[in-house]
């Protein structure tokens, strides 16, 4: 994961660019040229990390790229009779965390949603956890002194970084059904869904969430992590989460 620290100016130049290049090259490369209409809801699956970038690594050498992009393809499977869906990387190269937000607002996705898996110097840390937008993370909006008005002297942010603010309802909504279908599943839920100022979800035009699927610094988890098995039950519960969410709010 990744928390916003770059300069906005920057982040907002470096946004056109890539939404102007992917109007030439993602719709080929990516998606075969394929023109998508709205008759079918787009969802765009992020599969964490890739190519030098190798995530969090596992006792036993597992790379979070490699899983991240396994369980994209399997929800793939899953979805792709009822859905259009499209995958930031379909294989093991780098990108910017501004091109995948680019990729889904340049094909007006319906749904984002950036899989990564946690990682911790302390071995016995478990569990599923899944992140939406926002500027402060949970656990420094428990500190936040209540504000009876705004303060005039912090600047408004500029255009890109207020775009997911205004889907954070709805953001929140889709994490929660997530949340639900995953714990039912596998029992492993011990947080609540968080909030995170992380970069890849704040310049969404459409509801987002980041699922991190187990920590792979985990000897346990990474064991499942790795188990084709574990992670086609995953597919199948996010998978089930993403059509309870359409089926609960079909204008998303």
């Amino acid at each position: 994961m990744f928390l916003r620290n770059k300069p906005r100016l920057i982040i907002n130049i470096h946004a056109i660019i890539i939404i102007i290049m992917f109007g030439v090259v993602f719709t080929t490369d990516r998606s075969n040229g394929e023109t998508f209409s709205k008759d079918k809801k787009i969802v765009v699956l992020d599969p964490g990390h890739g190519g030098h970038d190798n995530g969090a690594r596992g006792p036993e050498g597992i790379m979070e790229k490699t899983v991240t992009l396994s369980l994209a393809r399997r929800i793939v499977a899953e979805l792709e009779d009822g859905y259009k869906v499209v995958l930031t990387r379909t294989d093991d190269y780098g990108m910017k965390i501004f091109e995948r937000t680019a990729a889904a607002n340049h094909l007006k996705a319906d749904l984002f949603i950036s899989l990564h898996t946690g990682g911790s110097f302390l071995h016995k840390t478990s569990g599923i956890s899944i992140f939406y937008f926002d500027e402060m993370s949970s656990a420094d909006q428990e500190k936040r002194p209540a504000l009876s008005k705004p303060d005039k002297n912090i600047p408004a942010p500029i255009a890109w970084h207020t775009i997911q603010i205004k889907h954070k309802k709805t953001s929140r909504a889709f994490a929660e059904t997530i949340r639900e279908h995953l714990e039912d599943q596998t029992g492993s839920l011990k947080r609540p869904v968080q909030t995170a100022p992380l970069m890849v979800l704040e310049g969404a035009d459409m509801p987002a969430v980041l699922i991190e699927i187990g920590y792979l610094t985990n000897p346990a988890e990474e064991k499942k992590l790795i188990d084709p098995d574990y992670l086609s039950e995953l597919a199948k519960d996010i998978r089930n989460g993403i059509i309870d969410f359409f089926n609960k709010d079909p204008g998303a």
